[in-house]
């Protein structure tokens, strides 16, 4: 890589604090502990925390979702920055232009997940065990916001679509490419909002992953946004979202088997000369089946380093 993870987004704000966040968000009023958020006249209440916490999240997921020219100048490739992937009929090239894009989406992730709060009171072991562990999963939630139903295309950060086709072409595995568009227009059926995809988003990061060294405190942690998005649900629905909270969760299973899939697909093309260090070591590519117990710390030295956490 070109740049160390703190230089990732260098137009995007740094927080060392909660940040103030818009009015269009969740607005904290009244002197009774709750909160309220205008949208067509809809009252939804929260407490004061979850109004706060949620805010948070809605804020950085939005400034930490689409890189800028520049995000996209540091990580790919100058012949194929602006090539859209349909056009390529070099297999090697489709190959690096799906890698490196997704190389500026797990930067992006690992700067949204320094900014959820909990995560920089975990120890920085954890916190790279964490990353390593939630990072496909994230993916796919991304690229589930990022599906366009009407042409069935994923569009990614250079707002290019990604159809089925293009990915196997580049040598996806059908089934998986297959799995991974299901997946994304099951969500888009769903309706998911934007902070229903934030709290999942946080949920996956603080997810139960091996060799943490204080999950009890990471599935606490995790716990905070589990309640978070009850109560929202409930309060979005008017009644107790039993089923609708339920079918959320569900899309939990659902990203732990595509965050299989991902490394079953990394295998697959492992020896490939165009597949970038950072993701072999970011998701143990490299390593044999009986490294399992230095999962956690086969760091990747392109830039996941403790000192950038």
């Amino acid at each position: 890589l070109k740049a160390p993870m703190n230089e990732v987004s260098n137009t995007c704000p740094t927080f060392n604090s909660a940040p103030k966040v818009p009015s269009a968000l969740f607005r904290v009023s009244g002197s009774n502990g709750s909160s309220s958020l205008d949208s067509n006249n809809d009252l939804y209440s929260l407490s004061n925390e979850q109004a706060e916490i949620i805010n948070r999240l809605l804020y950085h997921q939005e400034a930490f979702e689409i890189p800028t020219a520049e995000n996209i100048t540091w990580y790919v490739s100058k012949e194929i920055e602006q090539i859209p992937l349909a056009s390529i009929e070099n297999k090697c090239m489709r190959i690096s232009h799906i890698t490196e894009m997704t190389i500026v989406t797990v930067q992006l992730i690992v700067e949204f997940a320094k900014r959820v709060p909990g995560f920089e009171g975990l120890r920085q072991n954890d916190q790279i065990t964490l990353l390593k562990g939630c990072s496909s999963e994230i993916i796919m939630l991304r690229a589930a916001r990022r599906y366009d139903v009407t042409t069935d295309s994923i569009v990614f950060g250079n707002n290019f679509p990604y159809k089925k086709e293009a990915y196997i072409k580049a040598g996806m595995v059908p089934k998986i490419t297959d799995e991974l568009f299901k997946f994304c227009s099951n969500m888009s059926l769903m309706s998911v909002d934007n902070a229903e995809y934030a709290l999942l988003t946080a949920i996956v990061l603080f997810s139960d992953r091996s060799n943490l060294i204080e999950e009890e405190k990471v599935e606490r942690i995790q716990e905070v946004y589990v309640r978070a998005l009850r109560d929202y649900t409930d309060n979005k629905y008017r009644a107790p979202s039993g089923p609708k909270f339920a079918k959320l969760l569900s899309i939990l299973t659902e990203l732990r088997t595509l965050g299989f899939m991902n490394s079953e697909q990394c295998y697959t093309i492992k020896n490939d000369k165009f597949f970038p260090e950072f993701l072999r070591e970011l998701w143990d590519v490299n390593k044999s089946d009986n490294d399992d117990e230095h999962h956690s710390q086969n760091l990747p030295s392109s830039g996941m380093h403790n000192d950038n956490l």
